[in-house]
């Protein structure tokens, strides 16, 4: 029977697909990684050398805060439930790549919220609050680049913003 509903289930969605569910899925997958993001920036900020990285990282973890209450809010809005996630912290040896990781994270959620088409078909409204959180998390990524660099002198990144290199220090 089970199995019944589950193909029933696929075909009816295959001939009217519901954009209501498919973005509320959209919606969770945003939410655990904004949730991510949150628990990972508090702490890699508790790591930070420099109190002024500690701050930064402390607000935009609050930053963070706010997109995961508002995308609870619009999740349970449309129907949708928010499920438990596990969160599992990964450390860096210091807090230069506690920085790489959170630029990293910051760099899959920029790229993963220009996936808001469905949005703005749907929901203009959320669509609108995804595009602030676009704004948010380009801001982000550009402070956490900001703190990487200065925290170590002699790195450099080369490439895109999404790629990531570190170059060695040329010895003379």
């Amino acid at each position: 029977m089970v199995l019944f509903a589950n193909c029933w289930r696929h075909f009816r969605d295959a001939l009217w697909p519901d954009q209501r569910r498919y973005l509320v899925d959209f919606l969770r997958a945003e939410y655990a990684n904004e949730a991510s993001d949150v628990a990972h920036f508090r702490e890699h900020a508790s790591q930070m050398i420099y109190p002024r990285f500690r701050e930064r990282l402390l607000r935009i973890s609050e930053e963070e805060k706010a997109h995961v209450d508002w995308l609870q809010d619009k999740i349970r809005s449309l129907g949708g439930t928010i499920s438990e996630t596990n969160l599992t912290i990964k450390y860096g040896r210091n807090s230069w790549e506690c920085l790489l990781m959170d630029a990293e994270a910051e760099n899959r959620d920029y790229a993963a919220i220009l996936q808001r088409n469905l949005a703005e078909q749907t929901d203009p409204e959320i669509a609108q609050g995804l595009r602030r959180i676009h704004e948010d998390e380009k801001r982000h990524r550009a402070e956490i680049l900001d703190m990487l660099m200065r925290s170590d002198p002699q790195a450099s990144l080369v490439g895109d913003a999404f790629s990531f290199r570190r170059i060695p220090p040329k010895l003379t």
